[in-house]
């Protein structure tokens, strides 16, 4: 269930699901307007067929009287009701196919505007050729919408919308409402509406809004793939002076590029103050011991061997001064280690051939013991790590397995992949932890089982009741970028369990 929530916590915020997301709206954008564009041409043009449609209807119902009464009108009659029934930028053309005609021999009558005869020859070739006028033959039969694109011979594109038959006494007029391309629609109708220049335009500006919003993605992956190239570098203290303010190439990243590298110096000064610090506090605290242990070397010639209670007192004195001087070096040594936790030299580390050569050290203290390490090792596993930092820790948790494992038991120590991290598990068979001090078992002098050696006995190293090999554990592993999970097992025993980054 955590394994989920984390992965769908990783998803939300992921840059990279963002950053596919919004290239699959940018390439889905251009389908949806084209579906768009296309719908709304396929509905105006049959807003615009229905309209001449009606528009042939009404002009042909009107000039019905003027058919019946043709040959008895002047010639100019029909003319001027024509130019009285037509619309603006419509042309009207009436058309007549005698009754025995053939099928598709059709006269030129009148038009609206009126045409010239030589245009009227011009455009009836223009119709022969294109077979309009063959097409025109089933109209007589019934009414039709007929789109057909032709240019005029002024060399305009023309669009037949509308073809209304009238018949009478046999004869067959035919009414035609004409328009031109350009003014039906504010785009071409039947022409790809790319060929417009506002939709090329918004085109233009889309590839270039686009084009933008890669470069900027871009240009921020590259940058942010410098700062991790930059912080591995100096985590792993690579050869060179590294500065994330030099390798950042985006102005409003300057102050964080700074605040990185005023970081890592403060960083770098506190280890070198803590191991200088050490240093001196060891060199001051050792420089009276030695005067101490000089000191005694006349008393220890004055006093008589019969005494035996000054000889007493010399030999506390030589104690002590060892035991001080012991702890001495391991304050020095421990404030060392804390030094390298605040600022760790991370380098690829053979995990299994470290394990290997630990394991077998300790497989022989532990036989005399009377325990054993029951080992299951995958090979080839590399980890960044320190080894200085990463040798206590397995001491430890080594330690602290014995310490309440009986005698003939054994440890169980597994090493294995668990996706980028390397899984180090090492488990007793002992009583395990309560769990009310489960969420207190890494902090520093905790120490709240009972086992077989916790009333005197001694592990593999002998400090595991002071409370501090778990918190060292803990700050070692976490300073090298890993974690550390403890858990009891339902069949018995204890787990402590080390998941390490893997080389990359």
């Amino acid at each position: 269930m955590m394994n989920r929530a984390s992965l769908a916590w990783r998803l939300f915020y992921s840059f990279t699901l963002k950053l596919l997301i919004l290239a699959l709206i940018l390439l889905s954008l251009p389908l949806v307007l084209y579906w768009q564009f296309q719908t709304a041409e396929r509905a105006q043009s049959v807003v615009l067929r229905n309209a001449a449609d009606q528009t042939g209807r009404v002009i042909a119902a009107m000039l019905r009287p003027h058919f019946a009464n043709f040959k008895n009108e002047p010639p100019s009659a029909l003319q001027e009701a024509l130019a009285g029934a037509s619309i603006e930028n419509a042309k009207v053309k009436v058309l007549l196919r005698l009754a025995g005609g053939k099928a598709d021999d059709f006269i030129y009558i009148a038009s609206a505007p009126p045409l010239s005869a030589d245009y009227l020859k011009q455009e009836t070739h223009e119709l022969i050729r294109a077979g309009i006028n063959r097409r025109l033959a089933p109209t007589c039969d019934g009414t039709t919408n007929f789109d057909v694109h032709y240019v005029n011979p002024a060399g305009l594109e023309e669009v037949l919308t509308s073809l209304t038959p009238v018949h009478i006494g046999g004869n067959c007029w035919v009414v035609i409402t004409a328009q031109n391309a350009a003014d039906l629609a504010p785009a071409p109708l039947h022409l790809s509406f790319w060929t417009v220049p506002i939709t090329q335009a918004a085109a233009c500006i889309y590839i270039l809004s686009t084009a933008l919003i890669v470069w900027l993605f871009g240009h921020l992956w590259r940058n942010l793939s410098r700062f991790r190239a930059a912080a591995r570098t100096i985590r792993m203290r690579g050869s060179g002076a590294v500065s994330f303010s030099q390798l950042n190439t985006i102005p409003e990243l300057t102050g964080v590029a700074e605040d990185f590298d005023s970081l890592v110096g403060a960083l770098t000064a506190s280890q070198d103050f803590i191991i200088r610090a050490a240093e001196e506090n060891a060199h001051a605290l050792k420089a009276p011991l030695a005067v101490i242990t000089q000191s005694i070397e006349p008393l220890k010639r004055l006093a008589a061997p019969s005494n035996a209670h000054a000889q007493r007192s010399l030999q506390l004195i030589e104690r002590s001064i060892v035991r001080l001087d012991a702890l001495v070096s391991a304050a020095r040594d421990m404030e060392q280690a804390n030094a390298d936790v605040v600022y760790p030299i991370l380098r690829p580390m053979d995990l299994t051939g470290f394990l290997l050569r630990m394991l077998n050290d300790y497989d022989a203290a532990m036989a005399a013991q009377g325990k054993s390490l029951a080992l299951n090792l995958a090979v080839g596993i590399t980890v960044l790590a320190n080894e200085d930092l990463l040798e206590p820790v397995i001491e430890n948790i080594l330690e602290n397995a014995a310490s309440y494992t009986a005698e003939g038991g054994s440890i169980d120590v597994v090493l294995e992949r668990d996706g980028k991290f390397a899984s180090v598990r090492v488990r007793d068979h002992g009583p395990g932890v309560a769990a009310d001090n489960f969420a207190h078992i890494f902090e520093r002098y905790a120490s709240f089982r009972d086992g077989p050696d916790a009333s005197g006995g001694q592990g593999v190293v002998g400090d595991v009741h002071q409370g501090l090999g778990l918190w060292i554990v803990k700050r070692n592993v976490e300073g090298m970028g890993g974690t550390v999970t403890a858990q009891n097992h339902k069949d018995g025993g204890f787990e402590i369990g080390l998941h390490l980054k893997l080389k990359s």
